[in-house]
């Protein structure tokens, strides 16, 4: 059963973060914690009990901006992603905000264009990986 699970407990995010972020993307851990790691909304994308992904969520303004959004490897292409999307969205309806923002790696933009969101601007590099901009605005 998926699920997702508002979280203080960094450990879990630490772990994922890192298979993804610096196993596979090969980022420096510079790249993947910030001390806004200790302000923002943490979430773990679930499945059962066991821990598959995480994503953070930082208020501005009437918007909120997914970031470090990963589903590890072994359980991609499994409805995680699509899933923990659907729910931010339930979650930003429901505290009045109107739009979703995030920073796409620009190689799987079309995972987020499938669930709505929109390219916004030029491509960009960010921890020298191409990325773009892509907004989801809510009714």
């Amino acid at each position: 059963m998926k699920s997702i699970q508002k979280t203080s407990d960094f450990t879990k995010i630490h772990d994922i973060r890192i298979r993804i972020f610096n196993k596979e993307l090969g980022l420096s851990k510079k790249d993947i914690f910030d001390n806004d790691d200790k302000n923002l909304e943490q979430f773990l994308i679930m499945k059962d009990d066991v821990p598959v992904g995480t994503f953070r969520l930082r208020e501005i303004n009437d918007s909120h901006k997914i970031e470090r959004m990963g589903i590890l490897s072994e359980y991609r292409s499994q409805g995680f992603g699509k899933f923990a999307l659907e729910e931010i969205k339930s979650y930003a309806k429901k505290i009045k905000k109107s739009k979703l923002i995030l920073d796409s790696i620009y190689n799987v933009r079309a995972f987020y264009a499938n669930s709505g969101f929109v390219e916004v601007g030029d491509v960009y590099d960010k921890v020298e990986i191409p990325h773009v901009k892509m907004n989801f605005k809510l009714e």
